[in-house]
């Protein structure tokens, strides 16, 4: 007869090996289409800059998205909704915020980035082709990558160890992720282990705290933040700026949009807990 200590430790120990499968699934899909379009006989035809190469990446979206909700449904037993997949009677105004702080990281980052030295750069529109496809494909990044990182590993990582933890292993864990393990080398892996320093990461984790759990929020902050290069037709290059300052500007960045976030929370209705 297990004790409620031993029922306690059990249980986290379910939550970790479930959350690192999740994650090992993931990672291993993303590398499948790495491996596809950097080393395969058949990159070429796959690489990005086709339209057979956008829709394949697209297609590896729609599958990590299909194995997260085989995952939630069929081993761990739990209803969709769980992972945040739910509006809620403020879901318009959940929305808005992901968006104008997903607009408001791209300016300052732009801001910062000439503040440093780097050179602002000007890009024409893609076609409506590409244009179209970035819509349905950055909906589909922030979904799956948002439902894997925050609405499960994040959620149940807090159930098991509280919030602040679960957002530093969580946001680890998304460095990690976006690492092509084909050309990154150890180092890389190891510091992108250990990055807890205020990122976009950090700041999704924190966004889908105060959202009590619904993804809409972290969706929308995702989607448009990778959609803004072909909404705003300029960027920055930062490529001759020291990494020292480029690193620095980045977390004043994140600091103070997370900052601005707590304000926001503290003074409006925007996240108070709601129905459904």
């Amino acid at each position: 007869m297990h004790t409620p200590n031993q029922e306690t430790m059990e249980s986290k120990v379910s939550i970790v090996v479930k959350c690192i499968l999740i994650f090992l699934l993931t990672v291993t899909i993303w590398h499948l289409y790495w491996f596809t379009v950097t080393l395969s006989a058949y990159k070429s035809y796959f690489m990005w800059g086709n339209p057979q190469g956008y829709l394949f990446y697209l297609l590896f979206y729609i599958l990590m998205f299909t194995i997260l909700v085989f995952f939630t449904r069929y081993i761990d037993h739990s209803p969709l909704k769980s992972l945040g997949l739910i509006k809620g009677t403020r879901w318009k105004s959940h929305i808005i915020i992901g968006v104008c702080f997903a607009f408001l990281a791209r300016f300052l980052q732009i801001g910062f980035g000439v503040l440093i030295g780097g050179v602002l750069v000007l890009d024409t529109y893609p076609s409506l082709f590409v244009m179209s496809f970035f819509i349905v494909d950055t909906f589909f990044v922030g979904l799956s990558e948002e439902g894997v990182f925050r609405g499960y590993i994040q959620r149940r990582l807090t159930n098991a160890w509280k919030f602040l933890p679960a957002l530093l292993i969580t946001s680890s864990l998304f460095h990690i992720y976006h690492k092509n393990f084909f050309t990154t080398s150890i180092n890389d892996l190891v510091s992108a282990s250990l990055a807890i320093t205020p990122s976009f990461g950090i700041f999704a984790g924190y966004l889908y705290y105060k959202s009590r759990g619904k993804l809409l929020a972290p969706i929308a902050l995702h989607m448009f933040y990778d959609l803004f290069g072909t909404i705003v037709p300029f960027g920055i290059d930062t490529t001759e700026v020291q990494s020292i300052l480029f690193s620095a500007s980045n977390i004043l960045l994140w600091s103070m949009l997370i900052i601005i976030l707590r304000l926001v929370a503290d003074k409006t209705s925007i996240f108070r807990s709601d129905a459904g």
